[in-house]
């Protein structure tokens, strides 16, 4: 029994950290143009392709609306910083990296 216990716990924490960073595709469709980023970049919202789901995040200047890119996701990342103009809504953000432009 603590054998199989071990073994369970094992496969628990390898399935888990699997899903703490995963790669995924998604199309830039809108800029923010009340927003920028301290570290350098734009606010845009991407469409991850294969789901409804749309996130907000930072990405580097190099990427345009309409590209579609590859990156990981990281639960426990915090988002970057940014600044807004006082009238623009503060979106809630996810930090992307390994953010590549994909043909």
């Amino acid at each position: 029994m603590k054998k199989f216990f071990i073994f369970s716990t094992i496969i628990f924490i390898l399935s888990c950290s699997k899903e703490n960073g995963r790669s995924f595709k998604g199309v830039v469709s809108t800029a923010d143009n009340c927003c920028s980023s301290i570290e350098g970049g734009r606010l845009y919202k991407v469409n991850i392709l294969g789901t409804d789901s749309t996130i907000t995040t930072v990405l580097p200047a190099a990427i345009n609306l309409g590209d579609t890119i590859a990156f990981n996701m990281h639960a426990t990342d915090t988002p970057p910083a940014v600044l807004c103009l006082a009238i623009c809504p503060m979106p809630e953000m996810v930090r992307l990296s390994d953010v590549s432009k994909v043909q």
